[in-house]
């Protein structure tokens, strides 16, 4: 059996079951590491079973529970029962609600993306361009002449070494 994401030879089957209804997904070693499932450590089956903590409302938000999205009429319930929104409305009204549940499907809910090869020195580049321009200004407006000349050399050097890297 491939993997469903990258066609690899799948080693690890996950299966979801929501009410009634399976899914199962087929997944090689690597892919199965980048989506969490092998993570055993923030994996603790007890937890799941005998805790509805995860998905029950706080105390505070009783009232939200039981409104409705003015634009579609979905409500919370329906969010619950399905795991999806009706509309893009839905999405303020219960917004504090989906932010729990991502956070209990994922292991965090801040994307922390990889940059693309060759990409980091181009920014870290353009970071100390910026610095050394207003450290530059800065000195000249405080009529710092001496720390300017410096910076207007150190400046020079530094667009000299990025234009030997574009060789």
């Amino acid at each position: 059996m491939k993997c469903q994401f990258c066609e690899q030879e799948a080693s690890v089957t996950y299966t979801k079951i929501v009410g009634d209804k399976s899914q199962k997904t087929h997944l090689c070693a690597e892919c199965a590491d980048e989506q969490g499932i092998t993570n055993l450590e923030n994996f603790n089956l007890s937890d799941i079973l005998m805790s509805d903590e995860k998905f029950s409302p706080p105390e505070e938000n009783v009232t939200m529970n039981l409104s409705e999205c003015s634009e579609c009429g979905f409500t919370l319930e329906d969010l619950r029962k399905i795991g999806r929104l009706g509309c893009s409305s839905c999405y303020e009204k219960f917004g504090s609600e989906v932010a729990k549940m991502i956070g209990t499907m994922h292991k965090g809910t801040k994307h922390k993306g990889k940059v693309p090869e060759g990409m980091l020195k181009v920014i870290e580049a353009k970071s100390k361009l910026a610095t050394l321009k207003s450290k530059l200004d800065k000195a000249i407006a405080d009529e710092e002449y001496e720390k300017a000349g410096k910076l207007k050399n150190e400046l020079a050097e530094f667009k000299k070494t990025l234009t030997v890297d574009k060789k």
